[in-house]
């Protein structure tokens, strides 16, 4: 028969303490065994040689070479916007915004995109050292969507190298350098999807690329295998609003930029969206009729803007408008994108009736400048 051990309360403590003490000094010595055991079994592979590798990692050698060529020209812009209140029990209030700009030149000269600084009150450039300076507005243009900025000039300035967009073709290698989410100097790759795509109602075409840009990146550089600056990353295709990147994308081709870019130095303001300086609307019949107008389709002016370009024309209200560039009128806004791709100073001719009469006038396009 076994024996029955009654454990005191003194002899049950004393063997809860051994037994912890047991296992505080067996434990390390099992967990190093156990390693070692795990170690020992992956070592027993061995990497693939960098002989066999030479053509990968030459190529992963290239694209730090353009992150190291262009990381340098490429700053973060902190913004600060005033908002005015949407009720009169409202107060204002700040809201802080966010983009990438590119150094152009020693000067202090930065480009950026127009949505980036419009309205903004306060400015901050942010370099990679994470050293920060004040910038000014020197000029931006809301049609093509660019700015140019300034912070004090400096030899220590790195400008970065503009290349020529015009030979930017499908299927070349493309990256973008910039602060998505605010994520200072993120760097991805791609390729270049298209050229010369029109996503908006502007004379300005885009470049279109699956490198990877999201809210953030927009003002930074799309660069070549060399490097170079071939566009400005300016938008995105978000479905459902939400405001990340799909794999497609828009930026500026750097061609178109050059000779904005050089206006906004040259003219330093905000330069306005084009216009005729008319207001028109879908007539009826009864108005076509009245106005002895046979044809169909077109748009009466209702509405001349003093000192327009429309009026300098001689445009007056009642004019029948037919066609604008020989492309025939029904909607509103078909006449206002034959307008936005002709751009301030554009010619556009406008087919219209006047008495019953048939008559034509070209038509150098004007500028608003309402929202400044």
């Amino acid at each position: 028969m076994f024996k029955s051990v009654r454990l005191t309360r003194l002899g049950l403590i004393n063997l809860i303490l051994f037994t912890l003490f047991i296992g505080a000094f067996l434990s390390p010595l099992i967990y190093s065994g156990f390693r070692s055991m795990v170690l020992d079994h992956q070592s027993s592979a061995d990497p693939i040689p960098e002989s066999d590798q030479k053509a990968a990692i030459a190529l992963q050698q290239s694209y730090m070479n353009v992150f190291k060529k262009a990381s340098p020209s490429v700053v973060f812009i902190r913004t600060r916007v005033l908002v005015p209140p949407r009720y009169w029990f409202d107060l204002y209030s700040q809201q802080e915004g966010a983009g990438t700009g590119i150094v152009i030149d020693k000067a202090g000269y930065i480009v950026t995109n127009n949505h980036v600084v419009a309205g903004a009150q306060k400015i901050e450039v942010v370099f990679p050292d994470q050293r920060k300076e004040r910038a000014k507005l020197i000029g931006r243009d809301e049609t093509s969507d660019i700015a140019v900025i300034q912070i004090p000039g400096s030899d220590k300035l790195v400008p970065a190298v503009l290349g020529d967009s015009d030979k930017v073709a499908p299927g070349q290698l493309a990256f973008a350098l910039g602060s998505p989410f605010g994520l200072e100097s993120t760097f991805t790759v791609g390729v270049i999807s298209a050229k010369h795509r029109s996503i908006d109602n502007t004379k300005y075409t885009r470049i279109q690329t699956d490198t990877s840009i999201n809210p953030g990146n927009s003002g930074g550089p799309l660069l070549n295998v060399y490097g170079e600056v071939v566009g400005i990353n300016q938008s995105i295709i978000s479905p459902g609003g939400q405001g990340g990147s799909v794999g497609i994308g828009f930026a500026i081709p750097i061609n178109e930029a050059k000779s904005v870019i050089e206006q906004l130095r040259k003219e330093r303001r905000v330069i306005g969206r084009p216009t005729l300086g008319v207001q028109v609307g879908v007539p009826t019949p009864n108005l076509r009729q009245f106005l002895k107008v046979s044809e169909e389709y077109g748009l009466v002016v209702r509405f001349v803007v003093p000192g327009s370009a429309a009026e300098d024309a001689g445009m007056k209200a009642n004019d029948y408008l037919l066609k604008a560039n020989d492309k025939e009128l029904r909607e509103p806004d078909e006449l206002l994108e034959e307008v936005a791709k002709a751009g301030i100073g554009g010619k556009i001719k406008l087919e219209f009736v006047r008495g019953g009469k048939k008559q034509s006038v070209t038509i150098a396009v004007g500028e608003d400048q309402s929202n400044q």
